[in-house]
């Protein structure tokens, strides 16, 4: 019998064009679907099993969550967190950067699943942001990097999701509870004060990977 870990609250960011929504259903869906017209966040619940446990996860699909206002209650919701641009925009890129900034200065060091994802890479004529890139800003912020192509494959999405939510299982298991919640210091403060600074925090490598 497969053991049981406790549900994993994934958060996926990203500019409206990265692409973000098409990932997510790629991956739980395996279908692709190009155009999403939405002005509110949507909530998955999806049961995955691998290395031996089922875990119960939940996937926010966040829309204009810095617009809204709602950008810090979401990152105090979440376990783990996708952070999506398309290499076709470099606006988009740099929108993940600030992300990334972010969570670093929310979230205690190394307590936290993160996983920067490239999206479109099959729009290799309309590239802006090299791999080379992406590969550097995850290394900046210690998180996992992939690029994949949600029109082309779910094989992709699906390597990059499982990997963020084993890591998000080890840290759950290997942590206790209050280590995995935010720093002291408040959400809304960092929020008003992170976007158009670069961070200059520095974390430890993790895997990158271009599918």
């Amino acid at each position: 019998m497969k053991m049981t870990v406790n549900r994993i609250r994934v958060v996926v960011l990203g500019s409206p064009r990265s692409g973000k929504s098409a990932v997510v259903v790629r991956y739980l869906t395996k279908r692709y679907i190009g155009e999403y017209s939405s002005t509110g966040d949507f909530l998955y619940t999806h049961r995955v099993a691998f290395d031996g446990a089922v875990s119960e996860v939940e996937i926010m699909d966040t829309s204009n969550c810095a617009i809204r206002g709602c950008l810090g209650e979401h990152v105090r919701w979440g376990d783990a967190f996708a952070v999506v641009y398309s290499v076709c925009e470099r606006r988009s890129f740099l929108a993940a950067a600030e992300l990334l900034s972010l969570l670093a200065q929310t979230r205690l060091p190394s307590c936290a699943a993160i996983t920067l994802l490239g999206n479109k890479r099959d729009l290799e004529h309309a590239r802006e942001v090299h791999a080379e890139e992406g590969q550097e800003l995850s290394l900046r912020f210690g998180c996992q990097f992939y690029e994949v192509s949600a029109a082309e494959s779910c094989a992709g999405a699906a390597l990059a999701f499982h990997a963020l939510l084993r890591e998000a299982r080890a840290l759950a298991l290997l942590l206790p509870a209050p280590r995995r919640k935010l720093a002291a210091y408040s959400v809304s403060k960092v929020i008003g004060t992170i976007f158009g600074k670069n961070s200059k925090s520095v974390r430890k490598k993790r895997p990158s990977l271009s599918i």
